[in-house]
């Protein structure tokens, strides 16, 4: 009876052992299937997810392969058509036997990286050579090179043929999102290897901006969903108040305790002091803000300041409103009805003003060399 007993203890504990061992297995195939479930669905999210970004990123790139739309229009220029330069002062500049297309119109950068037919560093005989220094007002954005304000300008000046020259040459200097302290940089480090004979800065409102880092990425360069998020987000906060508007901003950037107005203004002296060492004639061409020229302008404090900064230094300066204002509702001046910058018809006005300033300054060295040379004069007695 005992050994029966006994049989029967064991076989319950085994019976018990076993049913543990299946409970326990049971679990743990409960948990590897909750685990490999909860796996499956990250990963179907994931995929979800990559999926719809590169569906965004096939129509944005379709929907803005050739658009009109500002802000991915420039970072398009950024990522084709700048590469980053060593000298912080210059920061950028155009990567030179580039090509793009932004703005509905054909962009070639030359040997030289300049938007620009190509020219030789040594000025030929018998031509006048003018330098355009500015932004991308002066690169000419959403314009063809030939609407430019430095092609337009070149134009007139040989229709009118000069006194004393055989042609004259307008070399488009413009890179887009550079402020004077690049402009500057950029005629002390590679402009004046041309011999100009007038250096035509055109100055504009956000030039007291800080020098801008040209940073390059993969992801930044190449998608243009990061890119479009990026810019939207950004078009966001300034509608609801977070950033301010452009009016305030710009304003702002003429505070006298502002680190970029104070290196703007040391730039504008560099400039006027190394043209004058070198002979070179030196004119800062004020371009307006577009917005609101008509009435009240709202920066003409701004203007005043540069005026005031350059007349210490004996430096002309020929403020563009003046030759652009009434001449119809303010948009008519603009490349787009959402992008203010000067378009073929703004240039043409900016370009006959700088031409009447050329010439005045022509006709009067003339006039005076004459009299100098005149049997009356001082120097022939």
């Amino acid at each position: 009876m005992a050994s029966y007993l006994q049989t029967e203890l064991k076989s319950d504990a085994g019976r018990k052992l076993q049913r543990e061992n299946q409970v326990a297995e049971s679990h743990c195939r409960t948990e590897a299937t909750g685990t490999g479930k909860l796996l499956s669905k990250v990963a179907l999210l994931a995929f979800a997810l990559l999926f719809v970004a590169l569906l965004l990123e096939g129509m944005l790139r379709v929907a803005f392969y050739h658009s009109k739309d500002f802000s991915m229009e420039m970072w398009k220029y950024a990522v084709q058509i700048k590469r980053p330069v060593a000298d912080p002062k210059l920061s950028f500049a155009h990567r030179p036997n580039s090509h793009g297309f932004f703005m509905g119109v054909d962009v070639q950068i030359n040997s030289q990286g300049l938007r620009d037919h190509e020219y030789s560093p040594t000025k030929p005989a018998g031509v006048y050579r003018i330098m355009l220094l500015g932004d991308s007002t002066t690169f000419g954005w959403g314009v063809p090179l030939s609407e430019t304000a430095a092609k337009i300008l070149e134009r007139n000046l040989n229709a009118e043929h000069l006194p004393g020259y055989d042609r004259v040459e307008a070399l488009n200097a413009g890179v887009g999102n550079y402020d004077t302290v690049q402009e500057v940089t950029y005629y002390k480090t590679r402009g004046r290897a041309f011999h100009p004979d007038l250096v035509v800065l055109v100055y504009f409102i956000n030039d007291p901006e800080p020098v801008p880092v040209e940073r390059k990425g993969f992801l930044v360069d190449s998608s243009y969903l990061i890119a479009f998020s990026v810019n939207r987000f950004d078009g966001v906060l300034r509608r609801i108040g977070t950033r301010p508007d452009w009016n305030k901003y710009y304003s702002s950037l003429y505070d006298d305790d502002r680190t970029g107005f104070q290196a703007c203004k040391a730039a504008l002296v560099d400039l006027a002091s190394t043209t004058q060492k070198e002979n070179t004639k030196l004119l800062v061409a004020i371009l307006p803000e577009l917005h609101q020229i008509n009435n009240s302008y709202p920066f003409t404090a701004a203007h005043q300041k540069i005026k005031d900064v350059l007349a210490n230094e004996h430096a002309p300066v020929l403020d563009l409103i003046d030759g652009l204002r009434d001449h119809g509702p303010e948009s008519t001046l603009w490349v787009t009805p959402l992008d203010d910058h000067p378009n073929g018809r703004a240039n043409t006005l900016v370009a006959a003003q700088i031409q009447d300033w050329i010439q005045n300054e022509l006709n009067q060295a003339t006039g005076q060399a004459q009299q100098q040379s005149s049997p009356g004069s001082n120097n022939s007695q």
